[in-house]
């Protein structure tokens, strides 16, 4: 009875969903034909935002102005094809002109931006995506079309600028001068980025397709405000020639990673920091470059370099630098753990003063100076490195500096009775190598510690808006007879005439050096690794006057050589060398005629203009008016004469007397193939001046003298 009632009820419920998915059916339809405009002003009108718009950031510089790291424009296109005020004349006119200026510009052909084109017209798109990446040159050449130069409101294209972060020197200082990016900044990058983010701005835009937004107009409500520029202390010449000989390095010797940092004694300005770790890539080939801030964040074990604030602290309790410790035949034994010097082989060093002790980097010497001078009060020893400076921060503005580790108490669970005699060599505490140094640049700086500081000014355009001036970490690291002793004692380390560890890098050195240099072995979750060592060298220059300091660390080489006087003293050397003879500083010119009588300075003949340009910043009298190119230069004690260079059109060009970029250019551009021998300037070449040219390539060779 009751099943035929039952199912006129379902009849009844899938008719009435029928009829109503009909309705919808049809509503949609109607929506998206007949009411298809209405309902798209309407959305329009809900779609429209203030949008937060980023400000350039601010450049990071190098001291001479380099940049390090700055912000290049690239610019996105879109297209409103239903733009109201669109010049459909001009469209037609010039959409292939258009295509195939920006196919050039962004590397797609004209004909696939002229099928988004024709799509965005044909759906009526109001925000279509024509290219992306536009560099600022082809934006600017962009511009000038004559349908993109009717503007936003009668061409319908709407240019956004993005911004492409680029580092212009690649590896060089690469972890230091870091990476921006939004969610895990590094380096000076993360530091600085309060300063170099600058304001956010506020623009009307509107969204056109996903979560896309296209401004409404080119006017903001709130302008955004550029960052600042962030002036570095950086010497990007020196930061290149810390680089290279590091990376030279470790490539001889198959190290694991290595770093440099210079410093200026008086202000603890960082005038280079290299860091370079060792990769293997997918070829095979083995190459070095920065991946982690090694100077700043990597914290090990010293060994020999923290002698000198073992032996500082034990001067400053009351041993003299000339008391007598006996090392006997070199090795000694600490609760049953052996010690040993380099030569025990050899017997050993025997009674020695504590500044041979140091000289010679002595384990023994060094542990027993500081057991005979604190085993009854450890606690001092500890107090004592404190009261230097070595158990903290340096305080840098550099987010990442590691702590290091120098204990602070002898209730620390990890004191035992080995740790007193360890720490003095340089093991049981930790320092990067960056801490290391402040010590080093400190006793160079008459016992004042700085701050180590990578930036010295914030600019905004050429103004100045802060500086960074020199920060004292700490007035006095010991007194006045404990600081003579460290100085007199690293001095000899690198004596040529003395017995010093480093007594034979710096032989024939026009300049004098105190340092430190240090070997350690690495430590791993396993304890100590045979045959894997740390290398470093840590001192001043020149030792009489200092004006650098330096510190250099090669870990883990793979050549069998380890030691820091064969591994990173070789890198301070170098570095050293450069900044000799490329510093004013260290070169004076009092006696002789060119200082007793000024005169104009002699040229190799070249290119007028430039030799004008040259003579006229100097503020030298020199001819001036040619109409020639190419000059010839005379000079005399009030006057520079350029006189005109005749150069053949189809003949040999005579470079001699020119500089060697001038002779490449002429001989070049005459179709010469140039060989060269020497450096200086052109002495002699191996086609006559004025000889007919060949049709066929020929080689001239060039003599520099």
């Amino acid at each position: 009875m009751n099943a035929p009632s039952n199912t006129g009820r379902i009849w009844l419920v899938f008719v009435g969903l029928t009829v109503i998915g009909l309705m919808v059916f049809g509503r949609i339809l109607m929506i998206q034909t007949v009411e298809h405009e209405t309902w798209a002003s309407r959305g329009e009108e809900f779609s429209t935002s203030v949008r937060t718009i980023d400000p350039a950031r601010g450049q990071i510089v190098a001291r001479d102005g380099s940049l390090l790291a700055t912000s290049v424009p690239v610019y996105d296109l879109r297209w409103d094809a239903k733009c109201e005020g669109m010049r459909w004349d001009m469209y037609d006119a010039q959409i292939d002109t258009l295509c195939i200026a920006l196919g050039s510009a962004i590397g797609k052909s004209p004909s696939s931006l002229k099928a988004k084109f024709d799509n965005a017209r044909n759906r009526g798109h109001r925000g279509a995506l024509i290219g992306r990446n536009i560099p600022f040159t082809s934006y600017q050449d962009l511009r000038e079309l004559p349908f993109v130069k009717l503007g936003r409101y009668k061409s319908g294209l709407v240019f956004e600028r993005r911004e492409n972060r680029r580092r212009p020197f690649g590896k060089l200082a690469a972890r230091t001068v870091g990476i921006d990016r939004e969610h895990q900044r590094v380096g000076i990058e993360r530091a600085w980025n309060d300063e170099l983010a600058g304001v956010e701005g506020q623009q009307l835009s509107r969204r056109v397709a996903g979560n896309q937004w296209m401004p409404v107009t080119d006017d903001y409500l709130v302008d955004p405000v550029e960052g600042l520029d962030v002036v570095t202390t950086l010497d990007l010449h020196l930061q290149d020639v810390a680089t290279n000989a590091l990376e030279q390095q470790l490539r001889r010797h198959e190290a694991a990673w290595g770093t440099v940092i210079v410093s200026e004694v008086s202000t603890g300005y960082i005038r280079a920091i290299a860091n370079l770790t060792r990769h293997e890539v997918e070829s095979g080939a083995v190459e070095y470059w920065e991946d982690f801030n090694h100077a700043i964040g990597t914290a090990v074990e010293p060994g020999s370099t923290f002698k000198l604030a073992s032996l500082m602290a034990c001067m400053e309790a009351g041993m003299a630098v000339t008391d007598s410790v006996d090392t006997g035949d070199g090795e000694i034994y600490f609760y049953n753990k052996r010690m040993r010097d380099s030569n025990h082989k050899d017997g050993g060093h025997g009674e020695i003063s504590l500044g041979k002790v140091f000289e010679v980097s002595s384990n023994v010497g060094s542990a027993l100076a500081v057991k005979t001078t604190f085993e009854d009060k450890p606690q001092a020893f500890l107090d004592g490195l404190k009261r230097i400076g070595v158990a903290n921060k340096t305080g840098i503005r550099y987010v990442g500096e590691a702590e290091p580790k120098v204990k602070t108490s002898t209730d620390d669970r990890n004191w035992t009775g080995l740790s007193l005699t360890q720490m003095a060599i340089g093991y049981e505490v930790t320092q990067t190598p960056l801490q290391t140094l402040a010590l080093y640049n400190a006793v160079a700086n008459k016992g004042k510690m700085m701050r180590p500081q990578l930036v010295s000014e914030l600019r905004s355009g050429s103004e100045v808006v802060k500086t960074y001036p020199p920060f004292v970490l700490n007035p006095r690291i010991c007194n006045a007879t404990t600081l003579a002793a460290c100085q007199s004692m690293m001095e000899a380390v690198c004596d040529p005439q003395g017995e010093g560890t480093a007594q034979r890098l710096f032989k024939d050195k026009p300049y004098t050096v105190a340092g430190k240099t240090g070997t350690a072995r690495i430590a791993t979750g396993r304890g100590y690794e045979q045959g894997r060592y740390r290398a470093s060298f840590a001192g001043y220059f020149p030792a009489d006057n200092p004006r650098y300091s330096c510190v250099v660390v090669v870990a883990d080489t793979k050549s069998g050589s380890y030691y820091g006087s064969t591994i990173a003293a070789p890198v301070f050397r170098e570095v050293a060398d450069l900044i000799y003879a490329t510093d004013p500083a260290f070169h004076t010119m009092s006696r002789g005629p060119l200082a007793e009588t000024p005169s104009v300075p002699a040229s190799n003949d070249g290119a007028r203009e430039a030799l004008e340009t040259l003579y006229g910043q100097l503020g030298m009298n020199h001819t001036t008016g040619l109409a020639a190119d190419w000059v010839q230069v005379t000079t005399s004690e009030e006057e520079a004469q350029l006189s005109p260079l005749d150069i053949p059109e189809s003949g040999v060009p005579d470079v001699r007397g020119m500089g060697l970029r001038d002779a490449l250019y002429l001989l070049e551009n005459a179709g010469l193939r140039v060989d060269y021998d020497g450096i200086g300037t052109v002495k002699s070449q191996s086609i006559a001046p004025g000889t007919p040219l060949r049709t066929e390539l020929t080689t001239i060779q060039l003599r520099l003298s």
